[in-house]
Formats: structure tokens, C-alpha cells, sequence
């Protein structure tokens, strides 16, 4: 495993930007796009799913834009 700092620490940003968007669509799914808001399943496990095959399907920038919109300010590591 490669364990230098700027990757240890891009790693953690990522583990944190994808919890965060995770927790902000399964509290407000109006905050999804329509699109994916409408095909919401109401029942669990399925309606967990489909917020997580949402967030697995966007790129790191979009993921990055996507949580400064719902959550909040984030800072990125050097070289991010």
C-alpha cells in the first residue's frame, strides 16, 4: 500500500466528501436532482442504493462542486 501524506490525506477528503453527500441526500433527498429524485425508492434498502449509485457515478469534480452546494465550504489538500 502506498501511504504518502498527500495521498493519505487526499484519501481522507474523499472518505469525508462522499459521507457528506451521503448524509445530506439521505436527510433532504431534494437536494438530489430531479431525475434522480424521482426514481427515489421510499423502502430501505433500496432508497440507500440509489443515493449511493448516485454519488458512485459522479467524477471527483462534480463530487467536489456537489458538496460545496449541499454541505459546505471544504479545503482541498496540496496538488488536489
Amino acid at each position: 500500500l502506498y501511504h504518502h501524506p498527500h495521498q493519505l490525506a487526499a484519501a481522507e477528503m474523499a472518505h469525508g466528501v462522499i459521507a457528506g453527500l451521503y448524509a445530506a441526500y439521505a436527510a433532504d433527498p431534494a437536494l438530489m436532482p430531479q431525475d434522480w429524485r424521482e426514481t427515489l425508492p421510499a423502502d430501505e434498502p433500496w432508497r440507500s442504493r440509489h443515493i449511493a449509485d448516485f454519488i458512485a457515478g459522479m467524477t471527483d469534480r462534480y463530487a467536489i462542486s456537489r458538496y460545496r452546494e449541499v454541505v459546505g465550504p471544504i479545503e482541498l489538500p496540496e496538488g488536489f
